[in-house]
């Protein structure tokens, strides 16, 4: 594929193909190439830039900013590509001080609203894909069609070219699937450890969703969900495994555990101890085997 320089771009040659073939002489009609290019060691910024086609570019190396219109400016990074837009304005390019190696592709037709139609393709122009070697092979392959100016080898460039952005649009939204669990686990665990943390207070359920900012029916499904117990229950179980470290590692009355873990009504607490531990509190603490098994027993795991 034909390489040039151009200081103004890049120090080292770079590489830049247009479709040598007339429209008329293609198959495809719905998607075609007009433009690829390679351009390594990028280190120029475009500003107040607009074309009239569509395009994208994939950033493999470097780091860099993004804008378009008056939106705020975007962090990119390798493994990103952002969209340009007939009559939109953008401004791009690599961090100050430094370069990157991008490659992009600029192309056209009336597919590209069905690709839009299905969400295969943001609305915000930013796409986080990462790293594959088997797109750069794609993209290569693309260029490679298009400078050999045979007809079937430009819409073969099409064709490859929806082929990438399927793979583009599945990367994506793996990401972003990936991202939202992460959410929904740092919530989770939030969520968990906050009841931990108030087994010395009287249980108050509103108090926990309030404080996590979700709402009452969330916080019983996170807890039944990950748990496998109603949130009482869950909570229950929770003041008589700590109650039981009470019994066998002091010397307070069961009736000052039972304050301590925020009960009033000690026969209540009562009847819960020997619900979920199956033994009243005062036979628990005489047994001398329960110190041997406290700490190898999930006080969770009795399930009736």
């Amino acid at each position: 594929m034909a390489k040039f320089i151009d200081y103004t771009i890049s120090p080292i040659p770079i590489q830049v193909v247009y479709r040598k073939v007339d429209r008329s002489k293609l198959k495809i009609k719905s998607l075609n190439v007009e433009q690829y290019g390679f351009l390594p060691r990028r280190s120029f910024r475009r500003d107040m830039a607009s074309g009239q086609f569509i395009a994208f570019t994939y950033i493999s190396r470097g780091r860099g900013t993004f804008q378009f219109n008056e939106a705020p400016v975007q962090h990119i990074a390798a493994g990103s590509l952002f969209w340009e837009w007939p009559g939109q304005i953008y401004q791009f390019g690599p961090a100050d001080k430094e370069d990157w190696d991008e490659y992009y592709v600029i192309f056209e037709g009336s597919r590209v609203q069905e690709w839009k139609d299905n969400d295969l393709i943001p609305a915000d122009s930013i796409m986080h894909v990462g790293i594959d070697p088997l797109w750069i092979s794609k993209l290569e392959a693309i260029g490679a069609y298009l400078e050999s100016g045979v007809p079937d080898n430009a819409d073969r460039a099409a064709l490859l070219l929806e082929s990438l952005i399927y793979d583009f649009s599945q990367a994506h939204t793996a990401n972003q699937t990936g991202h939202l669990q992460s959410q929904k686990q740092e919530i989770v665990l939030q969520v968990l450890n906050d009841i931990a943390n108030t087994l010395y207070q009287p249980w108050n359920e509103q108090e926990i969703w309030e404080r996590n900012h979700i709402s009452r029916s969330t916080l019983r499904r996170i807890v039944h969900h990950n748990t496998g117990f109603p949130l009482n229950e869950y909570v229950n179980r929770l003041k008589v495994s700590e109650a039981k470290k009470l019994l066998n590692h002091t010397n307070l009355q069961i009736k000052e555990i039972a304050h301590k873990l925020g009960f009033e009504d000690v026969a209540y607490f009562s009847r819960l101890f020997k619900k979920y531990a199956l033994t009243s509190a005062i036979s628990f603490r005489r047994d001398p085997l329960n110190k041997a098994t406290l700490n190898v027993t999930d006080p969770l795991s009795s399930r009736e």
